[in-house]
C-alpha cells in the first residue's frame, strides 16, 4: 500500500479511503497538499519511479520531487487550483532519490476533501517515451533500407512505394530475381497492426518467403508452406494478408496466389483491370490451402500489387488513360496528399 499521511487518513470517510485503489493503477500517482506542498500519498508506481520506500516518504514535499525553482512549483500549483475540476496538464523537471533528473508530463486536478485542498497528479516519465521514440525512428530507417529498391532490367522495370503510418510499418515486400531462368518472385505483406510486433511478424514472413523461393514447389504451395511455418508467431492473435507472385519472362506468364490480399491492378493492352482471387489470411489456419491463378502478359503491360492502405485510396474504376508511370506517380502522391489511416505500400512491375 502506498504511503498516506496518518492524520489525513484518520479523517477520511469510507469513500475517500478508496484512494488506496490507486495502488492498482500502472501510472505514478501523487496526492499533494495544495497549500503546504506536502506529499500525502504515493502509489506503488510512483515509489518505483522516484526510488523511495514507504518509510522514506514521511515528510516528503513536492519540493523534493520537483527540480524546478520553488516559485515555478507554486505557480503551477496555483494554476491547477484555479482550473478546478477541469484539470491542468504541464511538463516539469522531476528528480529521483538518487539525484537523476527526468522530464515529466503532469496531469493534475484540484480536489477538496473534508475542507482540505488536494492536488492529484498523474506523472508520466517522458524520458522513457523519448528514448523509445528515438529507437523506433532508428528501427524504421533500418526497415526502409532493408527493403528492395527500384530495379531496372532488360525484361522489366520495378518501382516501389513505402509509406508507414507511424515509424515502423506492418507492410513489407520482397523480391528475388533469377536472371538465369528469367523469373521474378515477389511477395507483398500486410500484417495486422503497426509498430514493433507487426514489424517482427512481417520480418518472419519475409524470411520465410526467401526460403520458400528455393523450394521446387508451385506458387500456391509456397504460400501454404509460409502460412504453416508462420502460424506459431500468431498464436497470441492477429493475422497477415499476403500476395505471392512469379513472373516467368520466358513464358510471359504471371502466376499468383492470394492470402487475404485478394486483388491487384493490371494495366493490360485492352485497358486497366482489377484482378481478384480468393484466399484466407495467413496465421489463422496453419493447414490452409491456397488457389493459384495464371495470367499471360505482353510487352508494355504493367501490374500494381498494393496493400489495402494504398489500394483503397485509389478511386475506382481507374482511368483508362493511366500508364505505368502515371499510375506509379498516383501511388506516390496519394499517401502524401491525403490523410492516410493505414500503412501504404506496393510494388509496380512494367513489362518491357
Amino acid at each position: 500500500m502506498g504511503a498516506l499521511d496518518y492524520n489525513f487518513r484518520f479523517d477520511m470517510c469510507e469513500y475517500c479511503q478508496r484512494f488506496e485503489l490507486l495502488d492498482m493503477i500502472n501510472d505514478a500517482v501523487l496526492l499533494v497538499d495544495a497549500k503546504q506542498g506536502d506529499i500525502l500519498f504515493m502509489n506503488h508506481k510512483s515509489m518505483e519511479l522516484y526510488g523511495y520506500s514507504v518509510d522514506e516518504q514521511c515528510g516528503l514535499s513536492i519540493k523534493d520531487l520537483r527540480y524546478d525553482a520553488y516559485e515555478t512549483v507554486l505557480n503551477t500549483m496555483n494554476t491547477v487550483i484555479s482550473q478546478g475540476t477541469k484539470g491542468h496538464i504541464f511538463t516539469a523537471n522531476h528528480v529521483k532519490k538518487n539525484g537523476a533528473i527526468f522530464k515529466a508530463e503532469i496531469s493534475a486536478r484540484y480536489l477538496a476533501l473534508h475542507g482540505r485542498q488536494i492536488i492529484a497528479e498523474l506523472v508520466r516519465d517522458l524520458t522513457v517515451e523519448g528514448k523509445m521514440r528515438r529507437e523506433l525512428e532508428v528501427a524504421g530507417k533500418i526497415q526502409r533500407r532493408l527493403l528492395p529498391r527500384n530495379m531496372e532490367t532488360p525484361l522489366f522495370r520495378m518501382r516501389t512505394v513505402f509509406e508507414p503510418l507511424e515509424g515502423l510499418s506492418g507492410d513489407l515486400y520482397d523480391v528475388q530475381y533469377r536472371e538465369d531462368s528469367q523469373i521474378l518472385y515477389g511477395i507483398i505483406i500486410d500484417v495486422m497492426g503497426h509498430g514493433i510486433a507487426a514489424n517482427s511478424q512481417g520480418g518472419v514472413l519475409q524470411y520465410l518467403f526467401r526460403q520458400a523461393v528455393e523450394k521446387p514447389i508451385a506458387i500456391n504451395d509456397k504460400l501454404a508452406w509460409i502460412n504453416h511455418e508462420v502460424a506459431p508467431f500468431f498464436n497470441s492473435g492477429g493475422f497477415a494478408a499476403a500476395l505471392i507472385f512469379e513472373f516467368d519472362f520466358k513464358c510471359q506468364t504471371l502466376t499468383y496466389s492470394c492470402a487475404g490480399m485478394n486483388q491487384f491492378f493490371y494495366l493490360s493492352a485492352s485497358g486497366p483491370k482489377v484482378i481478384k482471387s480468393p484466399g484466407l489470411f495467413l496465421g489463422i489456419n496453419e493447414n490452409e490451402s491456397y488457389d493459384q491463378e495464371i495470367l499471360s502478359f505482353q510487352s508494355g503491360e504493367s501490374f500494381f500489387f498494393l496493400t489495402d492502405g494504398l489500394f483503397e485510396m485509389i478511386d475506382q474504376p481507374i482511368e483508362q488513360e493511366h500508364t505505368f508511370w502515371s499510375m506509379y506517380d498516383l501511388c506516390k502522391r496519394i499517401p502524401v496528399c491525403k490523410t492516410i489511416t493505414d500503412d501504404a505500400s506496393g510494388i509496380g512491375i512494367l513489362i518491357r
